[in-house]
């Protein structure tokens, strides 16, 4: 289970809520762990849900498009006891023009029969599961997602409840459906919050995300030649991220790219790779250069080292964010990069920021936290001088009990190519 239930708890309980309902896809995978097909940038909008009551005794539910209830069994499914998926309106006649109800009341939607089964034909065990499920709930239709999502609320006693919500339209489908007494309170952050300390599920996750995305950085950065363009470089990243099971989302050299439009021999680069493993974030930051680099160079990229070896000798449970990003910024100032801008402190797992975060503020805008043990977080030290070029130091570390653990392997060289 990728949910730290106890965490959720914890924070119902101090916030008077009565429960979650997830419709952003980051958060109904977390409280489900099930990643709907259509959950991607492109997707249908309000397809699935995740009811997360606080009474433990009360069936928490995912709601899925019917499509969906077939790569429920080849995907291995949710925890979540209760499912409700959901059709299209139902056209038949069922006399006296009569509206054909569920039992819990609501509205039934259109049979679901899926594809076609060849008769006598030799079914696969996945493919005997999958005529299992539609036969099993092809006849509990809802007409629609709302409807779906209001059975799961009334199934988990939250009719009256006071709920967290991560989408404000989430009161309007309820009252649609006549669930007019539920409070529905947009708290995004209340998601983020309970996000931010790790089970072991997900810190699993996010070591491998660490690690594959390190050595899809290095085989970028190994690939890196003079006269290279951007795009082909962050290819053989994206490329390379791929191969080890990965999906990337990006990797940058400074907001501005290159200064020149292609590397230039002995400039100094940073790399900033951000991917994923299984919808979990790894982020990591080194400096290239191709051919040798100068003394300042090495200079500032070594003032990068001593501020990330004192990161990691200071980060434990207890200290806050701000504290690590300014004794960081001052060890750096001292060792050479004397306008080195505050590093940035923030969480890593689902999102690049996971963070709970303000609206329509600057992007790493975020509550100055005191960590906690298995919060994970990222350092980041990005610097760029204009007319010169930029360096970069970035890991991710678990908090432990004492300390931190670095979840990547690679050392913090210099990566110096074509020299």
């Amino acid at each position: 289970m990728l949910l730290n239930r106890s965490r959720a708890a914890e924070i119902l309980e101090r916030e008077n809520l009565d429960g979650l309902i997830a419709a952003r896809p980051v958060n109904s995978y977390y409280l489900s762990d099930y990643w709907g097909a259509f959950n991607t940038p492109v997707g249908y909008d309000g397809s699935y849900f995740a009811v997360l009551p606080y009474r433990e005794d009360a069936p928490p539910g995912l709601v899925v498009p019917a499509l969906e209830i077939r790569r429920l069994e080849t995907t291995g499914g949710s925890w979540m006891p209760a499912l409700y998926a959901y059709s299209a309106p139902d056209s038949a006649d069922h006399g006296g023009g009569a509206r054909a109800r569920l039992a819990d009341g609501t509205p039934r939607g259109a049979d679901y029969q899926g594809w076609p089964v060849r008769e006598g034909g030799s079914l696969q065990p996945l493919e005997q599961r999958w005529v299992d499920i539609t036969g099993r709930l092809g006849q509990a239709m809802s007409p629609d997602a709302r409807w779906a999502l209001a059975r799961a609320v009334k199934a988990a006693g939250l009719e009256r409840g006071r709920l967290a919500v991560d989408d404000t339209r989430v009161h309007g489908w309820l009252a649609h459906c006549g669930l007019t007494r539920a409070q529905c309170l947009y708290s995004p952050e209340i998601f983020n919050e309970i996000r931010m300390v790790k089970t072991e599920a997900e810190i699993g996750l996010l070591r491998q995300a660490a690690r594959i995305n390190e050595a899809a950085l290095l085989a970028a950065a190994q690939a890196t030649r003079e006269g290279a363009r951007w795009l082909d470089i962050e290819n053989v990243y994206m490329q390379a991220l791929a191969r080890l099971g990965g999906r990337g989302v990006y990797l940058m050299c400074g907001l501005g790219e290159l200064p020149a439009g292609a590397i230039r021999r002995h400039e100094p680069v940073f790399f900033d790779a951000l991917g994923q493993y299984r919808h979990y974030h790894g982020d990591f930051g080194r400096c290239v250069v191709v051919g040798e680099p100068t003394a300042e160079h090495r200079h500032r990229h070594q003032a990068l080292c001593k501020g990330w070896e004192v990161a990691q000798e200071i980060i434990r449970p207890g200290i806050r964010y701000s504290e690590i990003s300014r004794r960081v910024r001052d060890v750096v100032r001292a060792a050479g990069i004397p306008d080195f801008r505050d590093p940035v402190v923030h969480g890593l797992g689902l999102e690049h920021t996971d963070d709970p975060k303000p609206a329509c503020v600057q992007p790493q805008t975020k509550p100055d936290q005191v960590l906690r043990e298995n919060m994970v977080i990222n350092v980041d030290m990005p610097h760029t001088e204009i007319g010169w070029g930029s360096v970069h130091m970035e890991d991710t570390v678990r908090i432990t009990a004492d300390g931190c653990e670095r979840l990547g392997t690679a050392d913090t060289s210099l990566l110096v190519v074509g020299a």
